[in-house]
């Protein structure tokens, strides 16, 4: 491919998923991607590529843990709420219905945890639940007109955490994280909803697999 139709076919991909992105943050996006050929007497993985990726996920997982915090803090003012309930009840407003499993599978929890969770999201009456007429064993969820309030406000209450969290970055850089993460999110969400069942020998199979069809 020549390119300048391999960089229009870059865009046009790009463009596709981000439609607000301007050409700067194309252009980092398409920097960071295009490293070019590795040297031939570097190894595929080295320690320093591990390190990387250990010093990544502790940094990731160490944030996390911070806006937990934060949040949970921000919660104090909503006595009987639990952090968990907003992820729950975010999943469930993206659409006028949903599956109890899809919603605890879209939130990534264990099953068991996760329809306990619902359960307790619909015994605090911000839930209505109906059995599925297209399949009797699953039920249907959606936000009672309390949910959708209360979602609300945890939305305007939470962003405080979101805010305090990130505030001394800078707007470019992160829409930078966004875009550089962005696709990590999506490819391992679907890579872990089409085989939930498969280990992490297997998984990593299947990264194998699929990059060597591209």
């Amino acid at each position: 491919m020549k390119p300048i139709v391999e960089l229009i076919t870059a865009w046009a991909d790009y463009e596709s998923k981000n439609p607000a992105a301007n050409a700067a943050e194309f252009c980092s996006h398409f920097l960071m991607d295009h490293k070019g050929p590795a040297a031939p007497d570097q190894m595929p993985a080295t320690l320093a590529d591990k390190d990387a990726d250990q010093e990544l996920a502790t940094l990731i997982g160490q944030l996390n843990a911070i806006h937990v915090v934060y949040a949970k803090s921000v919660l104090k003012s909503f006595p009987g709420i639990e952090l968990e309930w907003f992820y729950f009840m975010k999943s469930i407003a993206l659409h006028p219905e949903a599956k109890k499993s899809d919603v605890v599978a879209a939130v990534f929890f264990e099953p068991s945890t996760g329809i306990d969770i619902l359960n307790r999201i619909k015994k605090a009456g911000l839930l209505i639940e109906r059995s599925d007429p297209a399949d009797k064993r699953a039920k249907l969820v959606k936000l009672s007109t309390k949910g959708e309030k209360l979602l609300q406000l945890l939305h305007r209450s939470l962003f405080k955490a979101d805010q305090l969290l990130f505030h001394d970055l800078s707007a470019s850089n992160k829409k930078l994280l966004i875009n550089l993460l962005t696709d990590t999110q999506q490819k391992h969400q679907t890579l872990i909803a089409e085989n939930k069942h498969k280990q992490l020998e297997e998984l990593n199979l299947t990264i194998s697999d699929q990059e060597s069809k591209l």
